[in-house]
This record gives structure tokens, sequence and C-alpha cells, in this order.
């Protein structure tokens, strides 16, 4: 894929620097650590040993992407898209995204899912959500994905089966 990713609204990116303080409260708020089981970062020295990790694409090896989604209006990061090759047989990738708690409900997660399932030139991609998580539900659907059997959480696949 090739960055940066130019939606109509957004411009997807690699992580850098700048980015530490949004990820930060991003990957802090109670509202998304409910949802996110093992993965991603808790707390603030977990977010910078990640951002150390991940900035400017440098562990981008080919099968995975640690996207950040920002604005075009302003380059203001509105949240993060993880997309990677997948140990799971249910697809070639998966993902994970969250949006910063100040920018949800704006439809950025479909909007930036979407352009990358488009562009991600793999076979199949998956992801889940938690049975009440809603809303990531309904972006997922939005963004062209199937409802296929769920396991203890709802699972998706891209493309859709017929």
């Amino acid at each position: 894929m090739e960055l940066p990713l130019i939606t109509r609204r957004l411009a997807l990116r690699w992580p850098i620097e700048s980015d530490f303080q949004m990820l930060c409260e991003l990957w802090t708020d109670s509202r998304l650590a409910c949802f996110m089981d093992d993965y991603g970062p808790r707390d603030v020295p977990a977010v910078r040993e990640w951002l150390d990790l991940h900035a400017n694409g440098s562990s981008q090896d080919g099968t995975h992407l640690q996207l950040i989604l920002t604005r075009r209006s302003d380059a203001n990061p509105v949240g993060w898209l993880g997309v990677g090759a997948s140990d799971d047989p249910a697809a070639d990738w998966s993902f994970g995204y969250a949006i910063h708690p100040a920018h949800r409900s704006h439809g950025y997660a479909t909007e930036a899912l979407a352009a990358a399932l488009a562009q991600l030139q793999v076979g199949t991609v998956w992801g889940e959500c938690h049975p009440r998580n809603h809303a990531s539900a309904h972006v997922m659907r939005s963004a062209g994905m199937q409802e296929i059997t769920p396991t203890t959480n709802r699972r998706f696949l891209h493309p859709p089966t017929l």
C-alpha cells in the first residue's frame, strides 16, 4: 500500500513522534480498553514503547502496517488503524483500529477501513469485535465486510462471500 493513503477527509500515514499525546489519550481511554482484550498499549510507558517501535514505518516489513488517521483539513490525528498478516485461518490478514474519543461518531473509522481494504493487495481480511460493541460491528459492515459465524466475538470478513 502506498502511503499516505488519501480519502475524502483523511490521510493515512505512518506514526510519527508528534502522535504520542494523541496515542496516549487513545490507548489509555477506559471506554476503548474494555474492548481491547490483550491487544494494544494500556499505559503511557507501553504507548512510548509502541511508538518507538513503529514510528515512521520503521517496523514495516510488508506484512504489517501501523497507520495514523489524520484529517486532511488540518492534519490533526484522529485515530489509528493497524493491519497485518493473520495467524488465524479465517483470513490472510486481520486489522484493529481505534478512534480518539473526541473524534468518534464521524465515520472516520469506516472511511479509513474501507480505503485500506480497497488498497490492500491480499486475499482476505478479517476483524472481530465484542458482542456488545455495536459501533465496531457497524463500522465493519459499513466498510463492506460480511459478518460470519462468530466465535466468542462477532467476526467479519472481506471480501464478502457469495
